[in-house]
Parts: C-alpha cells; structure tokens; sequence
C-alpha cells in the first residue's frame, strides 16, 4: 500500500514523465556521437592517404575516378545524400513542421539508405584526393538517426516532436564533428531553425551536451585546429581586420552563389548531362591538383593547423587559389560531401595571403579572421561563424576581432547576394518536393 502511494506520488509521475520525453533525444545523442566518431575516423584515414599520395602522380588520376564514384554512388543508391547536407537539414526541419509533415521528403532526406551512402560517398571522395568535408554530411547522419529514432520510438511511451529531434539531431551533428558544443547550439539558432527555437531549446541543448562528451570520451578533449595564442594588438590591427573582412567576406559569397546557380542549373538536366559535368569537374580537379600544387588535396583540417602554426611560412597567391577552386570543381562534380571544412581552410589561405601582400604583423590573427569571414560570406550565419572557430582553436584572447570579423563580412556579402547559400538551396528543395 505504502509502495503504490510512493509509486503514485505527483512528483514522482512528473519526474517519470520528463525522463521518458527526453530519453529519445538522449539515446539518440549517444548513438549519433559513437556514429560521428566511427565516421570521423575512417574519413580521417581516407583523407591521409589523399595528402600522403598528394605529390605523387597517383592522386592525378585517383581523383576524377573520386569524384566520379561520389557521384554515382550518390545518384543511384540515394539522391538526396548528394551535396552537403545542411540543406537537406534545412529543408526537413521545415518539412517535418506539425501543421505540415511532409512524411515522404523525411523518409527521403533522412532514411538509411542516405546515412549510408553520405558516409560511404564522401569517404571515397577524400580518399581520392577531392575536396570535401564531413561537417555538412555528419549534421545529415546525426538528423537521421534522430528522425529513425522518432520514427520507431514504442507507442506506448509519449512521443518525441518530430520537427524537435530532427533538429535536436543536426545540432548535435555539428558539436560532435567540429568538437563545438556551443557553436552546435548557436547553428541549430542561427541556421537551421530561426522560428521554432524557443519551443525546443531544452532538448537541443541536451542532445548537443551528450553527443559532445561522448565525442570527447571516444576522441580526447582535443581541439579542433589546436590552442592558438596572441599577445596584446596596436589599434591598426582593427582596421586590418575590418580590410580582410570585408574582401574575404565578399569572395565568400561570390563562391557561395557560383555554387548555387550552378548546382541548380544542374539539377534540372538529365542523367547524361550531370555525368558529363561530373567527368569535366574531375578532370579539371586532377588539373588544378596539378597546375596549382599538393595544397589542393584535402578536406582542410591539417591545411589550417599548419597555417596557424607556421603563419609565417611565405604563402603564395597559388594556394588560396587552390583551396577555392578544388573545392569549386569537387562540389559542382556533383559529389558527396560539404563544404564547411574546406571553406574554412580557404578563408585561412586567403587571410593569411592578404595579411603577408600588405605587410600586416598580425598574420595568425588574420588567418583566423579569413575563416570567419569567408564561412559568413558562404552561410550568412555570423554568430555561428566566429563561435566555431573560436572554440575550435580556443583563442578567446581575439573575440572581438572575431566578432568583428564577422559583423563586416555579413554586411559586405550583401554586395553578391542577400541569402546564404543553405538557406537559397533548403528553398530550392523544399519548392520541388
């Protein structure tokens, strides 16, 4: 009798009820982290051997094959794994609203088949030497899971939101890829969900703590690019970072609608004309790899940790060249794979660059500043932008020149175009479904 009084007890109930509409989100962190880190580990693998074979003759032929075999694994095992992913996160965030579900385009965008093929694909892409990232395809996986874990969820126990876990999921994605918990949280604000944030913020947070400290558990309490430290900046140092802001912000949007307008023209073609593209864009990737150097090869990780920690190695006008057009011609080849990582990478060679031309004495800073800059300039999230890169190399001593960085690089984007380019291709997908 005592024991049915305790078990029936108001709180008691309570406490039971909150555990079991956050359980789903928790078991669905902790899976999605262990995935993330089997993933980041074998995308690491294939992307050393690319930079180790990147002098060698070898990479030259590999690397249209890569893209080519991207592509097709893409085209015939899942269509909607092509492509980064964060607008496919996007896009079912809005589908998955409770007023209207679209239940096909969630199946789609985040069924097995895409899980399996988003990682299977850009592995093969990297590992041939294409310029792709696991940032974008890691948010993809992590939303899937979550929305397979929704999906399945027993009946007898309350169901989770569906537009919640999703997400919950692509949060959680990002800080267990980049090892960013807060830049996880701003992102899932910023990007993925400007509207619907305030119902559901309690189940991101926690979807993005677990799958970050499982992330640390598996991985260390590493840093992204490593810990990078500054002393004290003369007051020109201010308009050196608002001079690199701007002009990388702009090359960042300039890149980001070449994407999209050409990515959206070849949507609309057939078969026939998407391989052709995809064979043009593989040879003119081994012949940038060629003309421009082995800088080309990689996702961008190693490329920036060794830039930052040799910011005064002589950069030449070749290698953010190289960054940017490898990355170009890997993406428009149609491939599996994003777009974060190398963008980062590009913004670095770019800062990097400008800063050594015009004298500056700042250069590492300037380094960090080129990232932030030219990832607002392609995503127009510049809150996220200067937090990823912030908790990534752990140089809080520079916020505010990274806050500024990203203030003038979202306001001279606007010159190419007022939309990121997630947000312009979430539409695009959403229109056609």
């Amino acid at each position: 009798m005592l024991s049915h009084r305790i078990l029936q007890d108001p709180r008691l109930l309570s406490a039971r009820e909150k555990i079991l509409l956050n359980l789903p989100f928790w078991l669905a962190a902790g899976l999605a982290a262990v995935v993330s880190v089997f993933y980041n580990k074998v995308f690491k693998i294939c992307e050393d051997w690319a930079l180790a074979h990147a002098s060698d003759s070898i990479i030259l032929w590999t690397a249209p094959f890569a893209v080519i075999a991207s592509f097709l694994i893409g085209y015939f095992f899942s269509r909607e794994s092509i492509g980064s992913g964060i607008p496919q996160v996007i896009a079912t965030v809005e589908a998955s609203s409770p007023s209207d579900i679209k239940d096909g385009l969630l199946k789609r965008f985040l069924g097995f088949p895409m899980i399996v093929a988003k990682m299977v694909g850009s592995c093969i892409c990297v590992l041939g030497g294409g310029v792709t990232g696991r940032e974008g395809p890691t948010l993809q996986v992590s939303a899937g899971i979550f929305y397979q874990f929704s999906r399945f969820w027993p009946k007898r126990f309350s169901k989770p939101q569906l537009q919640a876990m999703i997400l919950a999921g692509g949060a959680a994605g990002l800080a267990s890829a980049f090892n960013t918990p807060l830049g996880g949280v701003v992102f899932a604000i910023e990007e993925l969900s400007k509207s619907h944030i305030s119902a559901i913020r309690t189940n991101v947070f926690q979807s993005v703590i677990i799958a970050g400290i499982l992330a640390q558990l598996f991985l260390g309490n590493y840093l992204y690019l490593g810990e990078t430290k500054f002393g004290t900046f003369p007051i020109e140092v201010l308009l050196q970072t608002i001079l690199i802001a701007a002009v990388v912000g702009v090359i960042g949007s300039a890149f980001a609608e070449t994407l999209y307008r050409v990515t959206k023209w070849r949507g609309q073609k057939s078969f026939a004309i998407k391989l052709s593209v995809t064979i043009l864009c593989g040879l003119l990737m081994s012949a940038t790899i060629w003309a421009l150097g082995p800088a080309t090869v990689g996702a961008g990780k190693s490329f920036m940790s060794n830039l930052l920690q040799h910011p005064e190695s002589v950069a030449s006008p070749l290698t953010p060249l190289a960054r940017i057009l490898g990355n170009l011609f890997t993406y428009l080849g149609g491939v599996i794979g994003g777009v974060f990582a190398p963008s980062l990478a590009s913004g670095a060679a770019l800062g990097q660059f400008i800063a050594q031309t015009l004298g500056f004495a700042s250069v590492k800073l300037m380094i960090l500043v080129g990232m932030v800059a030219f990832l607002t300039g392609i995503a127009r999230t510049p809150f996220t932008s200067f937090i990823l890169v912030l908790e990534m190399s752990s140089s809080h001593d520079v916020i505010l020149y990274l806050m500024l960085a990203s203030v003038i690089a979202n306001v001279s984007a606007r010159v190419i175009n007022t939309k990121g380019f997630y947000e312009q291709a979430a539409h695009d997908i959403i229109s056609s479904s």
